[in-house]
This record gives C-alpha cells, sequence and structure tokens, in this order.
C-alpha cells in the first residue's frame, strides 16, 4: 500500500536519495572555486564574483562546467534570485542537464541584495543602508539561498554555495575571538540550519586544510556526511595538473556506504 502525506509518498530512510548541500567558506585566494569545481556530473555555475571564473579555465573538470557571468547584471537581478523558479534554472534541473549547482559567492551576492535594499529609502547609502536597508538586504539574500536550497532538492541536485569568511568578533583587546562566513549577517543561523555540510576551506602555513568542525576561532561547521568522531579537518592535496580527491570522490564513497565517511 502507497502511504502519502499532504500528496508527499512516504518513503523508508534509506531510500531517501544523498545529495550534498553544501556551504563552503574560507579566506580569498585559498582554492575555493577549485575545490567547488570537484562537486559531482555536470555542473552549472552561478558566478556573481569579477573575475570569478579564471580558475575553471584550468581546472581539470572544465569540460563538465557550463558557466553564465552574472557579475555585470544590474542588482534587479535579486528579484530572479526571490521567485521560486530561482533565477529561471528549474528546467535545466528538471531536464537533468546539470547534476550540481555552484553559487558563487554568496558574498557578492549580498552586495546586490543591499544595493536593492536600500532603493526608495530615503538618504539610505551603501555606506550607511540604515536599519530597513539591512533589513531588506538580509530578507532577500535568504530568500535566494531558500529557493535555491528548494529547487536542488527537488530535483535531487547537488548545490555548492561559496561564501568568504566574515572580519570576526573580537574581544575589547582587538583579538578575533570568532569566525563565520559571510551569509547575511542575522540570516545566518537559519540559512546554516537548512545545509547539512558547512565546510571550512583554509591555508595553514602553506598547507590547504578542509575542516569540517568548529577549531579554533572558526565556529560555523558541520557535517552530516563526515564521521566527525573520526576526521575534524583534512589537509586538501589537490592539483591543476594532477588533480587529487575532492567532492566527487566522496560522494561516491559516501553514497555507496551505509555509513558516513572518512574522507582520504
Amino acid at each position: 500500500m502507497e502511504l502519502r502525506i499532504a500528496g508527499v509518498e512516504v518513503k523508508k530512510v534509506e531510500q531517501n536519495p544523498k545529495r550534498l548541500n553544501l556551504l563552503l567558506w574560507g579566506m580569498a585566494g585559498v582554492g575555493k572555486t577549485l575545490f567547488a569545481s570537484t562537486a559531482p556530473g555536470k555542473k552549472l555555475w552561478l558566478s556573481f564574483d569579477p573575475n570569478g571564473l579564471d580558475t575553471l579555465n584550468f581546472a581539470p573538470e572544465r569540460d563538465n562546467i557550463q558557466s553564465v557571468d552574472l557579475s555585470k547584471t544590474s542588482y534587479s537581478i535579486v528579484r530572479q534570485g526571490c521567485q521560486e523558479n530561482c533565477f529561471g534554472i528549474e528546467t535545466y534541473l528538471k531536464d537533468n542537464l546539470f547534476d550540481s549547482v555552484i553559487f558563487d559567492s554568496a558574498t557578492s551576492y549580498l552586495d546586490l541584495c543591499l544595493r536593492l535594499g536600500i532603493e526608495g529609502i530615503k538618504n539610505a547609502t551603501i555606506e550607511l543602508p540604515s536599519m530597513a536597508g539591512y533589513a531588506k538586504k538580509n530578507s532577500y539574500f535568504k530568500q535566494t539561498m531558500i529557493n535555491l536550497i528548494k529547487l536542488t532538492n527537488k530535483y535531487n541536485k547537488h548545490l555548492v554555495i561559496i561564501a568568504h569568511e566574515d572580519n570576526g568578533k573580537c574581544d575589547d583587546l582587538g583579538n578575533i575571538i570568532e569566525q563565520a562566513p559571510m551569509i547575511g549577517g542575522s540570516s545566518a543561523q537559519s540559512i546554516a540550519i537548512m545545509l547539512s555540510e558547512i565546510w571550512y576551506l583554509g591555508n595553514f602555513n602553506g598547507k590547504r586544510k578542509i575542516m569540517f568542525a568548529p577549531y579554533s576561532v572558526k565556529k560555523m561547521m558541520k557535517s552530516r556526511m563526515v564521521d566527525l568522531d573520526k576526521c575534524k579537518q583534512i589537509e586538501w592535496n589537490y592539483s591543476l595538473d594532477e588533480g587529487g580527491h575532492g567532492l566527487n570522490t566522496w560522494y561516491e564513497q559516501w553514497k555507496n556506504s551505509d555509513k558516513k565517511i572518512i574522507p582520504e
């Protein structure tokens, strides 16, 4: 007997397909774009970063990437992001033209949200947007993220959102005590709840490391895919010439396993 609740089929837990739903954040220039390029299958790359596509010209996965440069568009594009058919990509996902969607980057998109947010607010500027401007910025950003997450989930596609790290919270002496991804201020926690993976990529003494759990002042990380009891961070060795392990290989390991993984 087929069971349905609110029109949705009831399934056993193991029948629900696994997908990557990842926020990748870190310092500028550390390799976030290169890492995101290792997402599984054919990728639709939504680029809001000026020159953000340059790295992809040399990425081993470049033949599996189709990109759209939205960095020169008007801030009015945010209105498209706030629609249920986010940026009009539903048809492409429904027709299985892509396996993964890459959103690059949340930080640049936030700037567009702010520009739209201050529209029509008297005396509001980018430098002094007012409380109303900030509130509208966060609302636009949050709605876009919700739409992306829901749309990719609807068609079982992977989603990778790239973000820079914020300037951090400091103590009275000016020491940084907490850093998190720049994803919409007060909206950050509610967006984080909807994501299954939040990873940090950083450069530590010349070595790139991916962190899956909070470490030191880096606070917002989590994973349902990685066995955090055995692996909280890993050195990521990947080159443009030789490639290496990345999201695609780890996803396959996780998909074919009945438990959480330990990335190699």
